[in-house]
């Protein structure tokens, strides 16, 4: 008899460790996305001034923040107030004093630095409804030399086909006159580009 208490203790346990872990985890996991790789091939290194757009409920701002440390800052933009409320609370939790939230237009992100070394947007440029008018207005937002950083699914590696490939993305960047500096499709089956705005002729 307490053999088969102490088995049904010991599943109860389990079961409740498996579904907190379930919950900590959330939807974001399905991504499959390799957060430290990614920062490591768009440059994102401690005490950096980050923005992120379409930062969602901190799927990348997070593992971001911890990575940029106390000297550095990421502002965290998204157009949806509750999903920057969650993100906010989830950022107290952690004691992430380096994250900023920021709620943007559909086409400006309405940062409010002009000193910015990245942009960053994961999973989320294939949503947006101005990307070209989006870009030009980001391009305020950063320092000389900054860059924005698109990282998103490859439809040609299995991602469905609402995501956009790479030509048209660096259509994109092209219309608004950034150059791309860098294309690259070997983290996660997901697509890395990087763009940079085009010195005035």
């Amino acid at each position: 008899m307490r053999r088969a208490r102490w088995v049904g203790f010991v599943a109860i346990l389990v079961l409740g460790l498996a579904l907190a872990t379930l919950r900590a985890a959330g939807p974001d996991d399905d991504w499959g996305l390799d957060i430290d790789r990614t920062m490591d091939a768009i440059g994102v290194w401690p005490g950096m001034i980050v923005g992120e757009a379409g930062a969602g409920g901190g799927y990348f701002t997070l593992p971001m923040a911890r990575r940029l440390g106390r000297a550095g800052a990421v502002y965290a933009n998204d157009i949806d107030k509750t999903a920057l409320r969650s993100l906010f609370e989830r950022a107290e939790l952690e004691g992430l004093t380096n994250v900023h939230v920021v709620e943007g237009a559909v086409d400006d992100p309405l940062f409010p630095r002009r000193d910015l070394q990245r942009i960053v947007i994961v999973h989320a440029f294939h949503d947006f409804a101005h990307p070209v008018r989006w870009l030009v207005n980001a391009k305020k937002y950063l320092r000389p030399g900054g860059v924005v950083a698109i990282v998103d699914r490859d439809p040609t590696q299995g991602a469905p086909t609402h995501f956009w490939p790479a030509s048209r993305i660096q259509g994109y960047a092209d219309m608004a006159s950034y150059d791309t500096v860098k294309t690259l499709d070997s983290v996660s089956k997901h697509l890395i580009i990087v763009v940079r705005p085009r010195p005035a002729s």
